[in-house]
C-alpha cells in the first residue's frame, strides 16, 4: 500500500478537517507515526485515503441536492410543530387528570365514598 508521510497540520488541510479530528483520526486507524529529527511528528497516511474527489464545481443548469433543501427543511419544520402542538395538548390533557386525582385523593374518605 503507497502511503505519505505529512504532518497532523498537513494531513488536517489536505482533509479538511480540524487538527484534533485529525489526530483521533490517525489514532482511530492505527496509522504509522514517526518523529523526525526536528521533533515534528509525521504519520504515513494511506493515498487512497487522500485521494478522495473534492465537490467539482456545478455546471450551469445542473440540478444540485441542495436546491431542494430549502422547502424540505420547511415542510420538516411544520411537521414538527405540529408534534409539538400535539405532545403539548397532551401534557396540558395528562395535568388536568392529575390535578383531578389530587383533589379527590385530599378529600376526606367519608366524601370519597359518599360523594
Amino acid at each position: 500500500m503507497d502511503t505519505e508521510m505529512l504532518t497532523y497540520k498537513e494531513l488536517a488541510t489536505r482533509l479538511g478537517v480540524k487538527l484534533d479530528s485529525a489526530r483521533k483520526m490517525v489514532r482511530r486507524k492505527g496509522w504509522r507515526r514517526v518523529v523526525g529529527n526536528d521533533g515534528a511528528t509525521r504519520i504515513a497516511v494511506p493515498v487512497d485515503v487522500l485521494s478522495v474527489p473534492t465537490d467539482s464545481p456545478r455546471e450551469v443548469g445542473e440540478d444540485s441536492p441542495q436546491d431542494n433543501l430549502v422547502p424540505l427543511l420547511e415542510e420538516r419544520i411544520e411537521g414538527l410543530k405540529a408534534l409539538v402542538e400535539a405532545e403539548r395538548r397532551r401534557a396540558d390533557a395528562a395535568e388536568r387528570d392529575r390535578d383531578a386525582w389530587r383533589a379527590m385523593a385530599e378529600r376526606p374518605l367519608w366524601k370519597r365514598l359518599f360523594r
